[in-house]
């Protein structure tokens, strides 16, 4: 052989050799572009999957929503038979199955038992209740074929698993663990966007949920099904509902038939505005109730979620207005009658005088002196109205002097006597000397006393009994005018020195006796002087009200203070 045909015999060997370095060299390359675009392929697919999902549910936790964005793409990733989901939800199943190639009923029942079965670890307990939808191809039993390969994705939030998606084939070996990986990546980082989201509703919630609780009007809200979402301790307090989870069935029962409260959330629902009622009464109390339409804002739209509704207490504004409808017809009727009987009087001297030149004395000093005490009550009237409306003004003004309170008691009890005789009741003093030298506006203490010993008279029968006494002890004069009578009941004993405010046990006869701003007005006379006011009362045994007045300890002391002879004086310390 010719060195010649050897060279050609090499070269054709070595450029055999490089061509098919080359070919495979390019086949390696073309493989290595596949590759990449098939991989750069799934990442965009991915990335449209996320996007799709972000642009679906915004920022709202509808797992459904996003379930149903995955499965339902699942075409544009591999092939499958079907595409299902199967999701716990308020204590039930949810399963849903997409059906890509034509299977039977079997195969979906199977689908069905393999996903609870792969849940139930998972979870622990598996709901009875089920709800099942089947979307896609039509089934056909006529088919035989069982799953042949699939594989199941569990859904998480935050630490939770809430379901699990699965995709199943009739063909077996049909899925590669790059598919699933890419799946399974899309499945968590879906679910870790709504665990992010959780997070920070559930944070919100809680910093919602403190401010509702703090409100001292009564809030709760219902979806719209009519499930209690909150409610705070105001309402629970205002209902009376004592349960630490309750249901709206609780609260519509608080509510009773007086106020139909399921038809009006309806109506503010429906027609989107807010239903305001000015009155409902619940449970001895009356409220302004404010039940306002809730939307959840979704692509645009308004989305009714439930509503919320308000309870504001108006009770003490209802009493107050009531209380001042009829203190306006007390007063008018008070202040009718003296002056009835001054014109009454007047008209008669003028008749008189004009048919007989002359009155008589007897009879001039009669009139005379009607016209006298009905002026003081008229007077009196006034007077109450006046330093009732100085004291809510703060204007209210004492000049304190050096006093003697036995003297100030003594005084009082003399005042009274003969009208406690009247009734047969026996008005008493019990007075413990020394007593010490207060500091107080001498008027005005005995102002107080005549409310105290007035009403006192009023409310005990006759012949009881009523006993003025005062008491010196740690730097406190405690001054107190007690009786027999038909006592306070305690639940009207926390208003008995509000303004207006009159017992409502008092007998007719007695109830529209007295302007209701007596004890309003005595209490605003005490604190003036720092001093304090209480009451001790037991129905149907009588009552204490007592007041404080403050003095210098170590000051000048009375050995012995004015006392009317013509009374009983009781306190073995009298004789000291």
């Amino acid at each position: 052989m010719s060195f010649i045909e050897i060279s050609a015999i090499t070269g054709t060997f070595f450029f055999t050799i490089i061509s098919l370095w080359l070919v495979i060299k390019q086949r390696k390359i073309r493989a290595d572009i596949q590759k990449r675009e098939e991989v750069q392929k799934q990442r965009l697919y991915q990335v449209a999957i996320l996007k799709e999902i972000q642009d679906k549910i915004g920022y709202s936790l509808d797992i459904d929503k996003v379930i149903d964005v995955i499965t339902g793409s699942l075409k544009y990733l591999f092939p499958y038979s079907t595409s299902s989901s199967l999701l716990i939800k308020r204590d039930k199943i949810i399963f849903k199955t997409y059906v890509e190639q034509s299977v039977s009923s079997k195969f979906i029942i199977e689908v069905k038992n393999t996903m609870k079965t792969s849940l139930l670890p998972l979870i622990g307990n598996l709901p009875e209740e089920i709800e099942e939808y089947i979307q896609g191809v039509p089934l056909d039993d006529t088919k035989t074929p069982n799953i042949g390969s699939f594989f199941n994705i569990p859904l998480v939030i935050g630490k939770n698993v809430v379901g699990i998606i699965n995709v199943s084939s009739m063909e077996k070996g049909k899925y590669k663990d790059e598919e699933v990986k890419i799946l399974y990546e899309i499945v968590e980082q879906a679910f870790a966007a709504l665990s992010r989201l959780e997070a920070v509703l559930e944070t919100e919630k809680v910093k919602l949920t403190s401010l509702i609780s703090s409100l001292v009007d009564g809030v709760f809200m219902v979806d719209m099904n009519k499930n209690l979402t909150i409610i705070n301790d105001a309402a629970k307090s205002f209902l009376k509902i004592s349960s630490v989870s309750p249901s709206f069935s609780d609260i519509l029962a608080s509510f009773g038939q007086q106020y139909n409260l399921l038809y009006n959330i309806d109506l503010a629902i429906k027609t989107n505005t807010q239903i305001t009622e000015k009155e409902v009464s619940i449970n001895g109390k009356v409220f302004q109730t404010f039940i306002t339409p809730v939307s959840s804002v979704s692509a645009n739209q308004n989305k009714p979620i439930g509503a919320s509704i308000l309870l504001h207490d108006i009770t003490v504004e209802k009493n107050i207005n009531t209380i001042k409808e009829d203190f306006t017809h007390m007063i008018v009727h008070e202040l009718r009658a003296p002056l009835t009987a001054i014109k009454d009087s007047a008209e008669l001297m003028i008749e008189v005088f004009e048919d007989k030149g002359i009155l008589e004395k007897e009879q001039q000093r009669r009139l005379l002196k009607i016209i006298e005490q009905q002026s003081k009550n008229l007077l009196e009237q006034i007077n109450q109205v006046l330093d009732a409306a100085k004291i809510e003004a703060g204007k209210f003004s004492i000049n304190k002097v050096e006093s003697d309170m036995g003297e100030i008691i003594g005084n009082a009890v003399e005042f009274f006597l003969p009208q406690a005789g009247k009734k047969q009741i026996l008005l008493s003093a019990d007075v413990y000397y020394p007593l010490p030298k207060v500091n107080v506006d001498p008027s005005r203490i005995s102002q107080v006393l005549n409310n105290l010993i007035s009403n006192s008279l009023k409310f005990t029968p006759d012949g009881g009994k009523i006993v003025v006494s005062a008491k010196p002890g740690n730097g406190i004069l405690t001054v107190s005018v007690s009786d027999n009578g038909m006592g306070i009941p305690e639940n009207e004993q926390k208003d008995l020195f509000s303004k207006y405010y009159q017992i409502r046990t008092t007998p007719h006869q007695l109830a529209k006796k007295g302007t209701g701003l007596g004890l309003y007005i005595t209490k605003g006379i005490v604190e003036a002087h720092e001093g304090t006011v209480g009451v001790i009362s037991s129905e149907g045994k009588g009552t204490s009200i007592y007041f404080t007045l403050p003095f210098e300890q170590g000051g000048p002391r009375i050995i012995q203070g004015h006392l009317p002879q013509n009374k009983i004086t009781m306190g073995s310390s009298l004789s000291n």
